[in-house]
């Protein structure tokens, strides 16, 4: 009877110890449940981030989740954060969030969806780079190897290649045209030359050059614009009758001819009071000016073709190919003759005879032409200071059976 007894009462302690057990794990369940189940909403689906200057882009998908109210993003260990509320229709809702305020660093950022009850998904985490201030200062404008404006108002300008790396994609060139329109044109990276024509003479182009420091970049970086002259600019459009076949104001009829727009003087008409423009002869090519003398005509003393034109002050290129007779010319100039390309400030050409040329004052530059020099060497650079009237041509005092065909005349201006 006591052994029954006995075992009752461990029964009874038994089931007395397995209820307090019992009760303790169902109070530590609730209390992590908070009092019931837990529930999570669904994870925002291709979730990106775009990166752009001193803040990023957010971007993603909410399929399937009809509870999901908001987007929450942390960053800086969740000391700050960003909010999107999402206003769920019955298909797929896109999301896109700009976060500013992000100096240029790397971001780890932490994502969550929420209901309006306040349960979270799972969270996700993505790694993003911000540019800024650090990056623009790294940034150069692509260089120009040269800029060329055409006496037909056709701008050149040739680019040299950039670093890629750099993110450069592009730059822009503004300009004006004849009609006072502005114009903006932007140039891709992997084209060196732009031309656009009907430029405006005598005004100047801006450029800047354009980055994106990765593909996925939400913002363009830009240098500064910076004004510009074209680096050469081709005024041979101001020398009137300037290439053969040179035109002619009048002839004898045959070979010989005065030129048309330019001055020619009394000594240079030395074939019968014509003189300067040739026909042609000889297998020479018909319509160039050649001063010649000798078979039958004088020898030339002080003789001037020229015209006088206005420029303003700058640096300038004056030039007159020849034409060539193997590795000189096709002429019988020698050092005993003084036959010059020459300017000059003022109306008149100076005197060349005994080389008084090379010394005047008046002379700007000149280029002694002999037959032995190259075709293409009467080349002359000349500076003036300020807006003046300048004369430019041949000056010529020469020998007996003496001859030189100019094939033509060009100017060119040159800003840097």
């Amino acid at each position: 009877m006591k052994f029954l007894k006995y075992k009752l009462y461990v029964v009874i302690l038994l089931g007395i110890v397995l209820s307090i057990f019992s009760c303790t794990n169902a109070d530590e369940y609730l209390k992590f449940t908070e009092g019931g189940p837990i529930s999570y909403t669904g994870k925002i689906d291709s979730l990106k981030f775009f990166p752009g200057r001193d803040r990023v882009k957010v971007e993603g998908l909410i399929i399937s989740d009809p509870k999901v109210s908001e987007l929450r993003v942390y960053w800086n260990s969740k000391r700050d954060s960003a909010v999107v509320a999402i206003n769920r229709t019955s298909g797929i809702d896109a999301v896109s969030k700009i976060i500013e305020n992000l100096p240029e660093n790397i971001y780890n950022f932490e994502v969550k969806t929420f209901d309006a009850k306040g349960n979270g998904s799972v969270s996700q985490s993505v790694s993003a780079q911000t540019y800024g201030a650090r990056y623009q200062a790294s940034l150069t404008d692509r260089k120009i190897v040269t800029s060329k404006l055409s006496s037909d108002f056709s701008l050149t300008i040739d680019f040299a290649t950039m670093d890629l790396t750099t993110g450069a994609f592009a730059t822009e060139i503004v300009y004006t045209d004849g009609s006072n329109v502005e114009h903006t044109v932007t140039v891709p990276v992997t084209q060196n030359q732009l031309v656009v024509t009907n430029y405006k003479i005598g005004s100047k182009f801006k450029q800047r050059s354009l980055f994106l420091p990765v593909k996925n970049a939400i913002d363009i970086f830009y240098t500064d614009f910076v004004s510009k002259d074209p680096q050469v600019i081709d005024l041979t459009y101001l020398i009137k009758n300037n290439k053969r076949p040179f035109l002619t104001s009048s002839t004898d009829g045959g070979r010989w001819g005065t030129l048309a727009d330019w001055t020619t003087n009394d000594a240079c008409k030395n074939h019968g009071g014509y003189g300067g423009w040739d026909g042609g002869c000889c297998g020479n090519p018909p319509g160039t000016i050649n001063l010649e003398s000798g078979w039958g005509a004088p020898v030339i003393t002080n003789g001037k073709i020229y015209q006088t034109i206005t420029l303003d002050a700058g640096t300038y290129i004056f030039n007159a190919p020849l034409l060539a007779s193997g590795s000189g010319l096709n002429s019988g100039y020698t050092t005993a003759d003084y036959v010059y390309l020459a300017v000059a400030k003022g109306t008149v050409m100076p005197d060349s005879s005994g080389g008084a040329l090379e010394t005047n004052s008046a002379t700007l530059g000149f280029k002694r032409i002999v037959n032995t020099m190259n075709s293409e060497s009467a080349v002359i650079t000349f500076t003036i200071t300020q807006s003046q009237q300048i004369t430019l041509g041949i000056s010529t005092t020469q020998g007996d059976q003496r001859y030189g065909h100019f094939l033509s005349f060009s100017l060119f201006k040159k800003n840097n």
